[in-house]
């Protein structure tokens, strides 16, 4: 530093003034700049109810919503629902076909079909578990029920998707 002043004492006036005010605003804006910057020991990282949420009404519908499993959602030794299917409010749209965790044993039913095979477990403390299996189908797997509700699906033998085959490439043909 003292070797860079020696050589701005030899310049003229002027341009040593402007040097010297170039190098003091330089130094002053270093020290704004500073200023700006967070301080790393206020910094916190975000806590994980950012990131996931606090209950599991979000992953899946609540089961008190649909109310209570009644007689007329179970299934029999057959695969066949023992009551008759909900009227829906509007009969002329047809209800979504989904299958998804929590629904009962009938939906099930209503929306894939008399299941090929049926087994009623009995339970320790009077529960009752019903597996279902489709082995074709639209869906075809094991549908595992606790209460009347699907607690596990395990996916079937579904058939390999056709993947249309590439015609061969042409050779060229020689020059007649």
């Amino acid at each position: 530093m003292y070797m860079v002043l020696r050589r701005i004492g030899n310049w003229p006036p002027l341009l040593r003034g402007t040097v010297i005010a170039a190098l003091a605003s330089g130094v002053a804006a270093c020290s704004s700049v500073q200023n700006m910057m967070p301080d790393p020991a206020n910094f916190r990282l975000p806590d994980r109810s950012v990131f996931l949420p606090t209950s599991t009404n979000s992953y899946a519908r609540p089961v008190s919503a649909d109310g209570p499993v009644r007689a007329t959602d179970l299934v029999d030794g057959q695969g066949a629902c023992t009551g008759p299917a909900p009227a829906s409010p509007d009969a002329a749209s047809p209800a979504p076909r989904g299958i998804s965790l929590e629904i009962t044993e009938c939906e099930v039913v209503r929306t894939l079909g008399q299941p090929q095979s049926v087994e009623l477990v009995p339970q320790p403390g009077g529960l009752r578990r019903v597996v279902m299996t489709y082995t074709s189908g639209e869906r075809p797997g094991i549908y595992q029920f606790v209460e009347g509700r699907l607690s596990a699906i395990e996916r079937g033998n579904e058939p390999a998707p056709t993947v249309a085959k590439k015609p061969p490439a042409r050779k060229p043909r020689p020059p007649a």
